[in-house]
């Protein structure tokens, strides 16, 4: 194993001695101010043009939240710079409160949310005017996944609003409780799938403007669209269980019979052919692994499944069998129906499978030597270790490299930072000392953001990590809020929390 480069460990030395001398001087950071405040949260719009941020926050006393909580004004900025615009106010720490439109950067957020109901005034923002206020009392809403449209429930209507027009209600749909939009926006059909409330029975309907609405199911639980949005996957109520049907979205009145009953959990696949589900759960037993969309009958893959997920780019699962949710922890298997899949190692907790599907990450829990949490990686065959002791692991975008912290200290806030190569994990080499956190860039493979946890307050130091070599960001960052922009990544934001210098800044990346 190889220590990290010269040049690296020269580029990351200042922030470690900032780390351990709170007094030193600390660096203004390459970032530019965009605004000043005492910022909470950040998120940037999707297409990285402007930034909308929590600041003027106040602590939140009520049994109902987690300790830490806090109440805010929501504000946003354009990332290049300029004037402020309050867009809510009373706007909580808690994730649900605010998001950005799909595309664009058209602003949401529930203003003064009464925190009992979970219900608030729904404000909409959009560059050259002030909020606008959409409704009271609305308590679910959501953009749809592409476009600006956004939806939202307000009296137990339905409506849909898009930027420059007045909300409209759609007709024939009332008593509305959540509702999912089609993966294409406005492009798809049907539009929405809508759960009423349980007064109306929970049934599942599939709207689409301009036409009556239809009758999928009956009273549901579960339920969501194929990503390509051909089909879509729900549960019914069944017994003392709910059973799962599968519907064309072309046809949503006519779902096919039921493919399992006592249902824990369901998912598609990357390209939505097929639709994994655990099936038979009853209370003291762990259902068992499905897979539909092939020809014939669904295909048993194993039994007693507590956990399972697809792979991202290709078709093929990866498990925990023989699952004791006591422990949280079971076998770990992968594989694709009509395959042997035997499970390749016992009492794991923790697993990541590669995009390709042809490998899995996975943290076994050992006793040998004295308890420690292993990760091991298998690729087409046994298993081989990688590192003991590690705390937090993932799989490069592209699949080629696995990323892990390991011989953590201080509560696991600083471990080192090792990248294997999945192809030979023996190679696997060092890239940083003291690391909290590390967060790919999606868009450029072979990025990564990391941060140090500060000892001296709750934030983080930033740096980029390319091609073997640190840039330092900024020495006091708030710890989640950094975030690369679109559009490719260019540029980079994030709160700073020093009280010599509190705002949002904006960088741009070499």
């Amino acid at each position: 194993m190889k220590p990290l480069a010269p040049a690296a460990a020269l580029a990351l030395a200042p922030l470690l001695l900032l780390a351990g001398c709170p007094r030193h001087r600390e660096p203004p950071g390459i970032g530019r101010r965009v605004a000043a405040g005492e910022v909470r949260a950040l998120a940037p719009s999707a297409d990285g043009e402007y930034l909308a941020y929590l600041d003027a926050c106040a602590p939140l006393q009520a049994r109902a939240v987690p300790a830490g909580t806090f109440t805010c004004d929501l504000r946003v900025v354009p990332s290049a710079g300029g004037e402020p615009v309050r867009v809510a106010g009373g706007v909580t720490t808690l994730p649900g409160g605010w998001a950005w439109s799909g595309e664009g950067h058209v602003l949401a957020a529930l203003d003064q949310p009464d925190l009992a109901t979970g219900e608030g005034t729904l404000v909409a923002w959009v560059p050259g005017g002030p909020p606008r206020r959409l409704g009271e009392g609305v308590g679910y809403w959501a953009f749809a996944r592409r476009g600006r449209l956004l939806g939202f429930v307000w009296r137990g209507q339905l409506q849909l609003w898009r930027p420059g027009a007045e909300a409209v209600p759609l007709e024939g749909v009332d008593r509305v409780a959540t509702f999912e939009f089609h993966p294409r926006g406005e492009e798809g059909s049907p539009l929405l799938l809508v759960r009423q409330v349980p007064s109306a029975g929970a049934g599942l309907l599939a709207v689409t403007p301009g036409r009556k609405p239809v009758r999928a199911g009956g009273p549901t639980g579960d339920y969501a669209f194929s990503p390509r949005g051909d089909r879509f996957a729900f549960t019914e109520r069944s017994g003392e269980g709910y059973a799962l049907h599968l519907a064309g979205s072309a046809a949503p009145g006519a779902p096919g019979p039921a493919l399992g009953e006592g249902i824990a959990d369901f998912a598609f696949s990357r390209d939505g052919a097929r639709l994994a589900f655990v099936a038979g759960m009853a209370p003291g037993r762990q259902g068992d692994l499905w897979v539909a969309g092939g020809p014939g009958k669904p295909v048993r893959m194993a039994a007693g499944v507590g956990e399972m997920r697809w792979a991202t780019g290709a078709e093929r699962l990866a498990w925990l069998e023989g699952y004791d949710p006591r422990a949280r922890s079971g076998a770990i298997a992968t594989g694709a129906p009509g395959e042997p899949s035997p499970p390749l190692a016992r009492n794991v907790s923790s697993f990541v499978i590669a995009p390709a599907g042809d490998a899995v990450a996975f943290l076994r829990h050992s006793s040998q030597g004295g308890y420690s949490v292993d990760l091991e990686l298998a690729r087409g065959g046994k298993p081989v270790p990688v590192a003991k002791g590690v705390f937090g692991f993932d799989f490069a975008p592209g699949g080629g490299e696995l990323w892990f912290r390991t011989a953590c200290t201080r509560s696991s806030e600083a471990c080192e930072l090792w990248s294997a190569p999945v192809a030979d994990p023996a190679k696997a080499r060092k890239i940083a000392d003291g690391v909290k956190s590390f967060e790919f860039d999606r868009e450029r493979p072979g990025r990564l953001l990391l941060g140090w946890s500060r000892q001296d307050r709750v934030a983080l130091e930033l740096a980029v990590w390319e091609a073997g070599k640190l840039t330092p960001v900024d020495s006091s960052a708030v710890p989640g809020s950094a975030a690369f922009l679109a559009p490719g990544g260019r540029r980079l934001a994030w709160a700073v929390n020093d009280p010599k210098r509190p705002g949002v800044y904006v960088a741009d990346l070499p």
